[in-house]
């Protein structure tokens, strides 16, 4: 998200409006860069959140209530110390810059007033939050949520004891004093990039979003030379002023397809209306946009780690199996010692005493021609031919067992194959009930916690087919057990594509028409393995004749009475 100037602007609008007063009650810090601090208003309470999360730096009112750490750190117990019971008194920007102070008035042991100050700094990489007390000298700073040193910034340190200093000025264009000619030397100046670029570039307080918007305002939506719009940027950039000026916002998220969603202090004109959302208020849409941000990046952390973890396991039950497969064929072997051991056995007096190998006929050939074996000269004739026995039913022994134990890898590798699948089109609520399946399996292991874990249980993918009829779709190895085996009709017709995990799929009808069989099977060829293949087969079923063998790994079923259709196009 992209936090600029004209948003923090519209932020502190409205933190003016609603926060004088204002007495804080409580400070937690839930995220190592994020705090909230809770204030009581004459009629109301407030969240007011600051973030110096690179990411997503941030300032705004929320309603969200995250879960707070068990023992505070360190920043949020000298805020407390400092601020608890203190009131707000303004909130202010510096210029169009993304800094916004917030003072506040309290009193000390002895009953005097004293002011302080947290200065929030949204500036992504470089964001901080960071509280001051009045000095001769100046802001002297009495913590900050990130320490900067000599050795990490040449401008400034910001630690307890020094003096707060802002960070550099840049030199752009001040929005409220902007003139056309000052303009238009900076797009002289910067004459080879887009408008957009020159904007963001030249002018104080815009992000990539309103500079954008700007440019499709000025130039109607056309492919204009930069000189020739440098009048109606102008005019444009002077109403955003205005805009700031009176407080007159207009916040909204947009979001079209194929583009990131963002959030606007201002209405978006160069979108059409059914991709805009419009909020009552600048914080309230922050908040929600910023959830929902929060969210993506959860998600997006959470299913790295989980497919990490998964190929990890494929990986280890790849190599077992190649070992296992390699001992299997070494086994195989096993028959050539059974055979050896009775062709000697057959020509035990032709084997002489102390012999390293001897020549008999190969009775299991028709023409009976001498084959050599090799002989332990160190054994009797009868001890070599109990030796070559020996070695058949040891090898024969484990070959039953190795047998069993591939058959089990190769499931290993299908239910992991599967967690794989169900994590590439895993939503934040579908990924949560997959890592519990994780825990449950000891792929991961849980942070042990006193608390009660309350297990989340999502639900499937609902579609209509063309026909009418209705489609679900388990997105997890838990939801296709559930989907399947309870919720399921036993006249429901079930899909799954051939010996390829995936998920599963129910048609609430014994006897869909062609062109709804065909939709589901599209979906089971989507959310499997096989989602980027062509021509796949795509079994199908009545639910009744599906099962699950005992013991079986989640979404692990065996079923009979099947047909097969191909998939040949790409699902979409």
């Amino acid at each position: 998200m992209s936090f600029d100037g004209v948003t923090l602007a519209a932020v502190c609008h409205e933190l003016a409006e609603e926060l004088p007063g204002a007495k804080i009650e409580k400070i937690v810090q839930p995220r190592p860069l994020e705090i909230i601090l809770h204030l009581r208003g004459r009629h109301k309470s407030f969240q007011l959140l600051c973030s110096a999360d690179s990411h997503l730096p941030r300032i705004h009112l929320t309603e969200s209530k995250p879960e707070n750490p068990p023992a505070p750190p360190s920043f949020c117990m000298l805020l407390r110390k400092h601020l608890v019971g203190a009131r707000f008194l303004s909130a202010e920007q510096t210029a169009l810059e993304r800094i916004l102070s917030l003072h506040f008035s309290g009193y000390d042991d002895f009953g005097d007033e004293i002011k302080k100050t947290l200065h929030c700094e949204v500036m992504g990489k470089h964001s901080n939050i960071i509280l001051t007390m009045p000095r001769d000298e100046g802001a002297y700073i009495l913590g900050s949520i990130k320490i900067v040193t000599e050795e990490m910034s040449r401008h400034r340190a910001v630690r307890p004891g020094e003096f707060y200093i802002l960070p550099p000025v840049q030199n752009k264009l001040n929005l409220f004093t902007l003139t056309e000619e000052r303009l238009a030397e900076k797009l002289t100046e910067l004459l080879a990039q887009p408008v957009e670029k020159i904007l963001i570039s030249a002018v104080m307080g815009l992000g990539p979003e309103l500079a954008r918007e700007i440019t499709y305002r000025a130039s109607r939506g056309e492919n204009a030379h930069p000189l020739e719009i440098s009048r109606s940027l102008t005019v444009e950039l002077r109403k955003l002023a205005e805009i700031i000026t009176q407080g007159n916002f207009s916040p909204c998220l947009a979001q079209s397809p194929g583009n990131r969603p963002f959030f606007s202090p201002v209405s978006i004109t160069s979108l059409p209306l059914e991709f805009l959302t419009p909020y009552p208020s600048v914080n309230q849409g922050l908040d929600l946009f910023s959830i929902r941000q929060l969210r993506i990046r959860q998600e997006t952390a959470l299913k790295q780690q989980l497919m990490q973890t998964v190929n990890s396991a494929v990986s280890r039950a790849e190599k077992k199996q190649q070992l296992q497969e390699k001992e299997l064929l070494e086994m195989s072997e096993a028959d050539r010692y059974r055979i050896w051991g009775e062709m000697l056995t057959a020509s035990i007096n032709l084997l002489p005493p102390g012999a390293k190998e001897v020549s008999v006929p190969n009775y299991y050939n028709t023409e009976q021609e001498q084959i050599r074996i090799p002989l332990n000269p160190a054994l009797s004739p009868q001890g070599n031919i109990h030796r070559y026995f020996k070695k058949y039913r040891k090898l024969k022994d484990g070959e039953k067992i190795l047998s069993l134990r591939l058959s089990e890898t190769v499931k290993e590798l299908m239910y992991l194959e599967s967690l794989l699948a169900a994590l590439t089109h895993a939503a934040l609520e579908d990924l949560d009930e997959i890592r519990e399946e994780m825990a449950q399996s000891g792929l991961i292991h849980e942070r042990k916690t006193s608390k009660k874990v309350v297990h989340s249980v999502s639900t499937p993918l609902q579609l209509i087919s063309a026909d009418g009829i209705t489609i679900y779709v388990g997105k997890n190895n838990r939801q296709n057990d559930r989907l399947t085996l309870r919720d399921a009709s036993p006249h429901d017709t079930w899909l799954h594509t051939k010996d390829i995990p995936g998920a599963h799929v129910i048609i609430k009808s014994a006897n869909p028409p062609e062109t709804t069989l065909l939709e589901a099977a599209r979906l089971a060829v989507r959310y499997s393995k096989a989602a980027s293949s062509a021509n796949v087969p795509v079994d199908y079923t009545l639910a009744r004749h599906v099962r699950k063998p005992k013991g079986a790994k989640p979404g692990m079923v065996i079923y009979d009475y099947h047909r097969t259709v191909y998939v040949t196009d790409y699902p979409t």
